[in-house]
C-alpha cells in the first residue's frame, strides 16, 4: 500500500467533507461561482472524486499485489550508472540555461507584443523537451517536470483561448489521469531517478 496515496485520499475526502458542511451550514458564506452561478457542491464534490480514486488505487494495489509481495524476492540493490548521471546532469543544464533565457525574455519583453499564454507553452515545452530528451537516451524521466510541463501547455492554450476560468479544472483533471495512469508507468519504468541504470 502506497502510504501518500492513502494520505492523500484521506485528507481529499476530509476535505471535501468540511467544505460540504459548510456549503449546508453557511449556504450565503461560501460561494464559488461557475459561469456566473453559485455552485457551492463543486469543490466538495471534486475533492470526494479525487479522494474516492486516490483511496482506490491505494487500496486496490495493495489487494491486489499483496499476495504478490510476500512470493517475491527481494528487492535488488540499486545501482548507479555514472555515465547516465553525468549525460542527465548535462541535459539538465541545458534545459535549466532555456528556462532562464525564457524567463529573461518574458521579463523584457512586454505582455502587448507576446501574449501571455505563450510563455506558459514555451516553459512546458521546455520540461517536457528535457523529459524528451531523457527518454531518447534511456534516462528515466522525472515525472514532476513532465506533469508540470503538460500543465503548463495546457495552461497557456487555456490563456491563448480565453478559458482563463477553467485552468483549474484543467489541473484536476490531468491530476487524476496522472495518477490512474501511475502503475502503467511504473510496470514500465519509464519515470524514477535518471542516474539509475
Amino acid at each position: 500500500m502506497n502510504k501518500g496515496t492513502l494520505i492523500g485520499g484521506i485528507a481529499c475526502l476530509a476535505l471535501a467533507a468540511l467544505l460540504g458542511v459548510l456549503a449546508l451550514l453557511m449556504p450565503d458564506k461560501i460561494m464559488y461561482y461557475v459561469e456566473g452561478v453559485n455552485r457551492p457542491w463543486v469543490p466538495p464534490a471534486v475533492f470526494g472524486v479525487v479522494g474516492v480514486v486516490l483511496l482506490a488505487v491505494a487500496f486496490g494495489g495493495a489487494l491486489i499485489g499483496g499476495q504478490k509481495a510476500a512470493a517475491a524476492t527481494p528487492p535488488k540493490a540499486i545501482v548507479i550508472d555514472p555515465a547516465k548521471a553525468a549525460l542527465n546532469k548535462r541535459l539538465e543544464t541545458i534545459g535549466w540555461g532555456c528556462f532562464l533565457v525564457m524567463l529573461g525574455g518574458f521579463l523584457l519583453v512586454p505582455q502587448t507584443v507576446i501574449a501571455k499564454g505563450l510563455w506558459s507553452v514555451g516553459v512546458g515545452l521546455i520540461m517536457l523537451g528535457l523529459n524528451a530528451a531523457r527518454y531518447l537516451k534511456g534516462i528515466r524521466m522525472s515525472g514532476f517536470t513532465t506533469f508540470l510541463g503538460v500543465i503548463s501547455v495546457i495552461g497557456g492554450i487555456a490563456q491563448l483561448a480565453g478559458l482563463n476560468a477553467i485552468e483549474g479544472a484543467f489541473f484536476l483533471i490531468i491530476l487524476g489521469v496522472f495518477v490512474l495512469a501511475k502503475p502503467w508507468f511504473d510496470k514500465r519504468q519509464l519515470f524514477g531517478k535518471a542516474e539509475e541504470a
